[in-house]
């Protein structure tokens, strides 16, 4: 039985993009929310169930940091979320909102708004039961002042014969790479995509066939959807 469970959860996690995002038969929209600070202290999104039966969601906002390489999510103590709890009809919308306890005295905080759906029983099959695929979203939230810039630089290492791409980011704001790539001569590779918040260090491993390559060229979108070309060197 805990085999078949696994077997149908989903797990969406990470949005990143901007806009809305789609998953079985409900939308979210925006996935990516920014607050400035100095205008407002709260942000929102809306979930819209397209589906013929009612959704159930929690909303959790987590303070997102980045440590040794690694996305670190604890709960904030310092943002609420509301609902907390909550059901969308089908064809109803939910707003889901973040509000600050107060105006941040740093350049940036980021957080993570995660909504996990409540898993729904569905009726027997043959004397097994079953549940609906179970999504979880984390919806990155960046609240910066307006004079908040990041400082983004690449470059590569070698480890245990694999090439890795190192991003630093020593500004004031976060950093973002989306729809990397990675070209040297013949061969490419997709990277996905990559934030780096302030005063943080990432490390992405490349592909096993990059591994005897002394160059590359690495291409992305920046926040504002900007292509960004590096070339990067690799000892």
């Amino acid at each position: 039985m805990r085999k078949q469970v696994l077997a149908v959860l989903a797990v969406v996690a990470a949005l990143v993009g901007v806009g809305g995002a789609a998953a079985a038969g409900f939308v979210l929209s925006p996935v990516t929310m920014s607050v400035n600070p100095a205008e407002s202290l709260s942000t929102f999104t809306t979930v819209t169930n397209s589906e013929e039966k009612p959704v159930e969601f929690t909303a959790e906002v987590m303070l997102w940091t980045q440590k040794d390489g690694k996305e670190v999510l604890t709960p904030a103590r310092d943002a609420l979320v509301s609902p907390m709890r909550f059901k969308v009809a089908p064809g109803k919308a939910q707003v889901v909102r973040i509000a600050l306890r107060s105006t941040p005295k740093v350049s940036s905080v980021t957080y993570r708004l995660v909504l996990r759906q409540e898993l729904q029983p569905e009726a027997a099959t043959e004397g097994r039961s079953s549940v609906t695929p179970r999504y979880v979203f984390s919806l990155p939230v960046f609240v910066e002042k307006p004079d908040a810039r990041p400082a983004l630089s690449v470059t590569a290492q070698r480890v245990d014969g694999r090439v890795q791409l190192v991003f630093r980011n020593v500004g004031s704001g976060y950093a973002v790479l989306r729809q990397m790539q990675v070209v040297a001569g013949e061969r490419r590779a997709d990277l996905g995509n990559q934030y780096v918040l302030p005063g943080s260090t990432m490390i992405v491993t490349l592909p096993a066939e990059l591994a005897g390559v002394s160059g590359l060229v690495l291409t992305g979108q920046d926040a504002d959807q900007k292509v960004t070309r590096v070339n990067v060197n690799v000892p």
